[in-house]
């Protein structure tokens, strides 16, 4: 007995007929009528009574119906239980990253290597800075995208730079100077700010800090943000002024608007974060793909 006997006698007791099975199964009738005839034989007993307005189950081909079906259901699990020890098995590539990485670089440079390398998956995490290094230390992600990291990390993991950015100040879209080009820091002496928390950015605070000192004042925070669009949201509403990278405009940003600080300017560094150890080719091509022109990112 073999498993197109039970296919062939299942669909012929599924279309009563068996030219239809036949046509069904995309074989001659002939040899549906042969298969079943051979099952029939091998079982001792007829399976169907063969009529000129098709065919009807016997008492026996009834009870052999569901032990057939079952055999066959048993089968497919059987192959499909199999089907992943015949394909290639895919590395994955875990990364981390701060929202403005996926449209600033990360995004275009996936799509190249997803045409390069077809045994590897990346999967994505948007995560805070302070939530990335504790996720890398701790072996959850491969790489960590970052926007300038603490000194300290260089002595602990591989630290490589990927793109600059300049600082903007971020203003609700019907403030004074909100139409002007650039301004200097000075000129928000008197305002209200909102910044980015130190528990999920480390250092921002500080940058913001020494930033309004070279400026000659110091900042009144009034608020702080545990992200990016939290803190946009809060300066689209009125809870103050603040200053970001500009990259951040890539993101979503209605009632807010980025205009250029003339001065004292500031320059961060999103930067690519890995374990020594860990380090592979496929890690490091992605990095030199977000690392390169976006002209030259679909050359190979």
């Amino acid at each position: 007995m073999e498993l197109r006997h039970l296919r062939y006698f299942v669909m012929a007791a599924a279309e009563e007929s068996i030219s239809r099975a036949a046509a069904r199964l995309n074989i001659s009738q002939p040899a549906v009528s042969r298969q079943i005839r051979d099952l029939e034989e091998e079982l001792g007993v007829p399976l169907f009574d063969r009529e000129s307005s098709g065919l009807s189950l016997t008492e026996a081909g009834l009870a052999a119906l569901p032990h057939a079906q079952e055999l066959l259901r048993r089968a497919g699990d059987l192959k499909l239980a199999m089907e992943v020890f015949g394909k290639p098995v895919r590395k994955t590539l875990r990364v981390g990253f701060i929202e403005t990485a996926l449209p600033g670089f990360l995004a275009s440079a996936m799509r190249v290597f997803n045409q390069r390398h077809d045994d590897v998956c990346i999967q994505i995490r948007s995560m805070p800075p302070l939530a990335q290094e504790k996720a890398l230390r701790e072996g959850e992600i491969d790489l960590a995208l970052l926007g300038t990291p603490c000194p300290q990390l260089a002595s602990e993991f591989r630290v490589e730079a990927i793109k600059k950015t300049p600082m903007a100040v971020v203003l609700p879209d019907d403030h004074l100077l909100s139409l002007r080009k650039s301004i200097d820091l000075s000129e928000l002496a008197n305002e209200p700010f909102v910044s980015l928390h130190e528990a999920q950015f480390p250092g921002r605070p500080v940058m913001l800090a020494d930033l309004c000192g070279r400026a000659g004042f110091v900042a009144d925070v009034r608020m702080k943000a545990a992200g990016l669009q939290e803190m946009l949201g809060l300066v689209a509403g009125g809870a103050g002024v603040g200053v970001l990278p500009m990259d951040v405009n890539l993101l979503p940003h209605t009632g807010v608007v980025f205009v250029k600080l003339r001065k004292p300017t500031l320059t961060l560094v999103s930067s690519a974060v890995w374990k020594r150890e860990s380090e592979t080719k496929e890690l490091l091509d992605l990095i030199g793909l977000m690392k390169a022109p976006p002209a030259s990112k679909g050359k190979k």
